[in-house]
């Protein structure tokens, strides 16, 4: 039974069984998440206050649920004898502390704690658990991961960026509006909303020196805050096709043991697709030209 639990968190969009449970939680957490923001306006809640929090109710013993059945079976992935271990492992890791505050402020509430705003913003760290039912956040992290260096020489050079920009426009701004540029510290905030190209208009320079430097700045940041965005857009596209290329490799290797594909390494490469979240007419048309490909190179080797 723990074994069975275990391999389905861990197979958790694999199967039309997984992936409706997967769907089903996905839905909850939205769901929840939702009845919390409407319990904030005074209206709906005086309405449908009941339903809300029926709907929190449902949601919050659910994830205890969840949270209780992961804490269980987690000595399954764990090699080793020492279950408690593994258990701690989870208990105080980020996901395994999402999947705690995603249902004790609810318990919380109930024993008497008020609601307060950051009690609601504990509760909505559930909003983390849809990276464990999203094949998308999988391929997000793949590609964060891989383009980690190149991300953090773009945060390093944002950092620089926005030293020099608060740097200069207290040289040339301080005397002249000592409230909102007097220290290097109040000048940052300027900075931030200029390099983000955001231009809130609460405070701006006014000073001829000031508005010059106010220009170079701008068009700096249009580069630089676009640059984490256009590492991530090519980690995308690098990311699907290596696997593309991963799952082509896969079909490749299955076809040129028997020259066709049997029900079962069908399924197995149902598994994969859906691990790799590659879309179904993708997958097809792989398969097609990898079969094609395979039947040429045994035409060609036929002997004459």
């Amino acid at each position: 039974m723990r074994r069975a639990i275990a391999v389905y968190f861990r197979k958790k969009w694999q199967g039309s069984f997984y992936r409706f449970i997967s769907g089903v939680m996905i839905f909850v957490i939205f769901a929840s998440s939702l009845s919390l923001v409407l319990t904030t306006e005074p209206s709906i809640e005086k309405q449908y206050g009941e339903l809300l929090w029926l709907v929190e109710a449902c949601a919050s013993f659910l994830f205890m649920l969840e949270y209780l059945l992961r804490l269980w079976s987690c000595p399954e992935e764990c090699r080793g004898p020492r279950a408690i271990g593994c258990r701690l492992r989870y208990a105080f890791s980020f996901m395994g502390l999402v999947d705690l505050l995603s249902f004790l402020p609810f318990f919380l509430i109930v024993t008497g704690w008020s609601q307060t705003p950051q009690l609601m913003l504990v509760q909505l760290l559930r909003l983390f658990k849809l990276t464990r039912y999203c094949v998308a956040f999988d391929l997000l992290g793949d590609v964060v991961k891989q383009e980690a260096e190149s991300l953090m020489v773009s945060v390093m050079l944002m950092f620089i960026i926005l030293i020099f920009a608060s740097v200069g426009i207290f040289i040339f701004e301080h005397d002249v509006q000592p409230g909102a540029f007097g220290s290097i510290p109040k000048a940052m905030w300027w900075a931030i909303v200029t390099l983000t190209t955001v231009g809130y208009g609460d405070v701006t320079p006014v000073t001829v020196q000031g508005r010059i430097f106010a220009t170079f700045i701008t068009i700096a940041g249009v580069g630089l805050v676009s640059l984490p965005a256009g590492i991530i857009a090519s980690g995308f596209t690098e990311q699907l096709r290596q696997r593309r290329e991963r799952f082509e490799l896969e079909v490749e290797q299955m076809i040129h043991d028997d020259g066709r594909l049997t029900k079962e390494e069908m399924g197995l490469l149902e598994e994969d697709r859906q691990r790799l979240g590659i879309s179904k007419d993708n997958a097809a048309l792989i398969i097609n030209q990898v079969a094609r490909r395979e039947a040429r190179k045994s035409k060609d080797q036929e002997p004459l």
